[in-house]
């Protein structure tokens, strides 16, 4: 997922937005939600996958397993941190047979490499509520770097759950020969955008702390 052409599916996401007055890009919300590490609302958070299919068609790829964390640091928005992990076997197609193919060895090999993951090195914002997002992705054992287009959505008392939450939307690309992933290039593009929608909510679980780590390991091996 990387550069210019990935996002995606992934976060430090510019919590700038939380801020209710004009502090400017970066600046850290002066009544928004707390510091603290913010966990993965699995039920809440959508990454999908598309790519040109033999120029007739965008087909779209869901992840159905994310977990993963955000150290968020409401003092410093550029000081805080994201870690994604996703189960590779978990990506659907919503065809059978396809799916089989997407975990076998032909592509994400999940028996060998069951994880995806991401994790930041730096967020740089471009206003109050939107910025770029670096960081790498690991794929099939191999490390990429990853530039995401994030936008606060925003950061509020959940209203369900009574705890504080943060909402993300991001977008990239990356090219997917860079991971071994090569099959039936150029007739299936090489380009694949990822998109994510993903919502935090204050305090850790042990998906959500397992997962980071995973990524945290990936990304300090690159």
């Amino acid at each position: 997922m990387r550069g210019a052409g990935l996002i995606a599916v992934l976060a430090t996401l510019t919590i700038t937005a939380c801020s209710k007055t004009d502090s400017g890009p970066g600046a850290a919300p002066d009544d928004g939600v707390p510091s603290g590490i913010y966990a993965v609302d699995p039920s809440h958070t959508y990454v999908t996958f598309s790519y040109l299919h033999q120029d007739l068609s965008y087909p779209l790829l869901r992840a159905t397993s994310i977990n993963g964390e955000l150290e968020f640091d409401s003092d410093n928005i550029s000081n805080s941190k994201v870690s994604i992990s996703i189960a590779a076997d978990s990506i659907r197609s919503n065809v059978g047979n396809f799916d089989k193919e997407l975990a076998s060895r032909k592509f994400f090999n999940v028996e060998e490499y069951p994880n995806i993951s991401f994790s930041t090195d730096r967020y740089e914002a471009s206003s109050e509520n939107e910025g770029i997002l670096y960081g790498h992705v690991t794929i099939r054992d191999t490390t990429q770097p990853l530039e995401l287009a994030v936008t606060l959505n925003d950061a509020i008392m959940h209203p369900i759950f009574d705890v504080p939450a943060i909402g993300f939307s991001a977008s990239g690309s990356l090219t997917r020969s860079e991971f071994g992933l090569d099959r039936f290039v150029p007739v299936v593009s090489d380009t694949v955008v990822i998109t994510i929608e993903i919502e935090f909510l204050l305090g850790s679980n042990d998906n959500s702390a397992s997962a980071a780590k995973s990524a945290q390991n990936a990304h300090a091996k690159r």
